[in-house]
């Protein structure tokens, strides 16, 4: 374990990973504590083997951090090199942590790897791992860490495939007027009756197609009974980018389905599309997964208790 720890990590991170894989599997050893863990309550280690005989081959180790916020860290993953991008192996590991996680009741389930590590970045995201973000020179210099995380907590309501999108009609405006009503004012000061009516005139305006008319093109998502579950409305800009408000769902499943949508709705109107929203952990997980981009995090600029996140998607 410590030459699988030192040959591995060596081109990506910096420090003595001998005496890491010292400390950890010392944790492991006794029954899991970690005595100088602050965030770390748990350190667990498992390693594949090839078969179950006395002369099996060691194929690879996976730790695990159990933290006290309720998520589990990966500490790392690694195969031995002839073990690599083949076999499945890495799933088989893969699968331990993700049953180890739940079994600890976690709702995340994350690790960070080395933004070079491209096999392995690779391999997460194909197991459903998002990107958070990045921390360059973070344990090298030179060197960009990738953040990636796997939500554990299943989803429940509207399926998305009992909903669809469809252009927004006249018969629609008191159940959109509530959605946005409903979900909109506690961060976003100023989105009250005026709002609404204003938004749908610029749905009227749509024909002119004149910016400076501030046009807005709406569109609802309708479950099957016809049921209004969301809303989005795309308003183009000078230099063809799109600005998306409202966007917003009666809940997460409509809301990510909305984003799978938009870019078949709005993809002819410009370059990228952007929306501002709360900095809330389901949009954030929901926005990250549908690939959009943050480009900014703007304190107040909606609401004083707030911080508003500008997310971007290249047409």
């Amino acid at each position: 374990m410590r030459s699988l720890f030192a040959s591995s990590l060596d081109p990506f991170y910096d420090g003595d990973h001998e005496a890491h894989a010292d400390r950890v599997l010392d944790a492991h050893l006794a029954a899991g504590t970690d005595s100088y863990g602050h965030f770390s309550v748990a350190q667990r280690t498992f390693v594949l083997w090839s078969d179950g005989s006395p002369q099996a081959q060691r194929l690879g180790v996976l730790h695990l951090a159990v933290k006290r916020q309720g998520t589990v860290k990966i500490s790392p993953l690694i195969l031995i090199p002839s073990r690599r991008r083949r076999d499945g192996f890495g799933s088989v590991l893969l699968r331990a942590a993700l049953d180890f996680a739940w079994e600890q009741g976690a709702r995340q389930l994350y690790c960070t790897v080395a933004a070079e590590n491209t096999p392995a970045i690779t391999f997460f995201t194909r197991h459903g791992f998002r990107l958070a973000g990045e921390s360059p020179s973070q344990y090298k210099p030179g060197m960009t860490e990738l953040i990636l995380y796997r939500g554990l907590v299943a989803a429940g309501g509207e399926s998305p495939c009992d909903l669809h999108m469809r252009l927004f009609e006249d018969g629609d405006a008191a159940a959109v007027r509530d959605l946005i009503l409903d979900s909109m004012p506690s961060a976003f000061q100023g989105v009250d009756d005026d709002w609404v009516r204003a938004l749908f005139d610029g749905h009227d305006r749509r024909f002119g197609r004149n910016l400076n008319q501030k046009y807005k093109i709406i569109y609802v998502a309708a479950d099957s009974s016809g049921a209004i579950q969301g809303t989005v409305a795309a308003g183009p800009k000078k230099g063809d980018p799109v600005k998306l408000m409202p966007l917003c769902a009666k809940s997460p499943e409509a809301f990510g389905f909305m984003l799978d949508e938009i870019p078949r709705l709005f993809g002819t109107l410009g370059r990228k599309l952007y929306t501002h929203q709360p900095a809330s952990p389901a949009t954030t997980a929901l926005m990250q997964g549908g690939g959009w981009r943050l480009e900014g995090l703007m304190p107040a600029a909606y609401h004083p208790d707030w911080c508003t996140v500008q997310w971007s998607l290249s047409l």
